[in-house]
């Protein structure tokens, strides 16, 4: 009878998390303008209840916006796409059921299998396996703590230099502020890998070869793994921190930095879903450490790229607006348009290349800041693959990172040129 009760449970507990996904007979809808009248109605787009979630705002004429639907707003949705006559595609219609799928595969792969470099990775097994790399690769790896996150994880810098001691210019590439896009922290775990490993990242003319690098592979690993617990949470954005409403936790990290803060983009509202600022700048602890990390070290980096998902994207400052663009944004478009071709080489995806702002104004993120704050000359965000939303595909990444990887080739070339020694 004890046994029966147990598997009982075990089922039970199965079929109640499933049905509970709170994303279940949710539709992922497209709006795809095809004008820029229609793109500024997308833009204009706002469901008062705030039922309705945005995955991706339209960045341009067919760009689509990506909004996540609750049965009780289709309606409200079709009469807008109706009223505007905008193009409306429905491309999933139990998106619950996606999510569901991605997140049972989770717990048996991370009791057989560790660290896998084509994969997406606990905190705990990304913490795991750089301190092995800073081991075994003592002269060219070194970790730096930086503090500990609002819930008390240890978050380690990934210092890598075949030159330690020859002031080069440094590049700082950090990952997972938004703790749904998983594809960003696993692109910094190859990243780390194949600078680390790789015998030709240190001959003449290799990626290390005159500069170095610094990684920080997750920003957010409080949001990281709250992503990671069950399909219902899949879609967390946010950091976990306490906020003024004791019902509602976390603060968009990239809307949080102290460089034009809330001027745009943002909102106010603590149980905001997805923008909500924080209550002054620097709340976070995870984002005073990246800011850190720039100010301890302006003099010496140079380039600075913060991953992120979805769409296929190489975005440069200003973010806070799209009124006008810095001095210096022909440098930052010829280097990200080189970068772009180095990936399709590779057979990689072009980037669409612009400034940030020239999607939607949006204030206090990170490439502003570094771009604006810290001085550093080349600052861009990265968004990370198309076509599949926050899930993509494990089995997809063993073909798309190396392809990125090029990428990243082609950033430490120009910034070896540029600025070497």
């Amino acid at each position: 009878m004890a046994r029966f009760l147990i598997v009982f449970g075990i089922f039970g507990f199965i079929f109640q998390v499933h049905c509970s996904n709170q994303y279940d007979n949710y539709t992922l809808v497209r709006l795809h303008p095809t004008s820029t009248v229609e793109l500024d109605l997308v833009r204009s787009f706002q469901d008062p209840s705030k039922e309705v979630s945005v995955l991706k705002e339209s960045r341009g004429v067919n760009d689509t916006l990506d909004i996540l639907v609750p049965p009780n707003k289709l309606k409200f949705v079709h009469d807008f796409a109706n009223a505007t006559g905008i193009t409306l595609e429905v491309k999933n219609r139990n998106y619950g059921r996606t999510l569901e799928s991605e997140y049972q595969r989770l717990p048996r792969r991370r009791v057989l299998r560790g660290f896998n470099l084509y994969g997406y990775n606990s905190f705990g097994d990304i913490q795991g396996y750089i301190e092995e790399l800073a081991n075994k690769y003592p002269s060219l790896v070194r970790l730096q703590d930086l503090g500990k996150s609002f819930e008390g994880r240890k978050m380690k810098l990934v210092k890598i230099s075949s030159q330690p001691e020859a002031n080069n210019p440094i590049i700082f590439v950090d990952a997972g502020i938004h703790s749904r896009e998983w594809v960003a922290p696993a692109m910094a775990m190859y990243l780390i890998n194949r600078l680390a490993t790789d015998s030709d990242a240190m001959q003449i003319g290799g990626i290390l070869d005159g500069v170095d690098w610094y990684i920080l592979p997750v920003v957010n690993p409080d949001g990281y793994e709250y992503s990671r617990s069950s399909s219902n949470k899949r879609l967390w954005r946010k950091t976990r921190s306490k906020t003024s409403n004791s019902r509602c936790y976390g603060v968009d990290g990239n809307r949080n930095y102290g460089f034009k803060w809330a001027v745009s983009g943002v909102s106010s509202d603590p149980c905001h879903a997805e923008t909500f600022a924080g209550s002054k700048a620097f709340s976070e602890p995870e984002t005073r450490m990246v800011s850190s990390v720039m100010m301890d070290n302006r003099q010496r980096i140079k380039l600075y790229v913060s991953l992120h998902a979805y769409g296929q994207y190489l975005v440069y400052p200003w973010g806070y607006t799209g009124d006008y663009l810095p001095k210096q944004w022909k440098k930052l478009d010829s280097m990200a348009k080189g970068v772009s071709v180095a990936v399709q080489r590779a057979g990689g995806k072009p980037f669409k290349v612009m400034s940030a702002g020239k999607w939607y104004p949006a204030a206090g993120g990170s490439d502003d800041f570094a771009f604006g704050a810290a001085g550093i000359p080349y600052s861009y965000t990265m968004e990370l693959t198309e076509g599949y939303e926050f899930t993509y595909p494990e089995n997809l990444l063993s073909k798309v990172m190396p392809q990125f990887y090029e990428g990243f080739k082609e950033f430490g070339k120009r910034i070896k040129k540029e600025f070497g020694r």
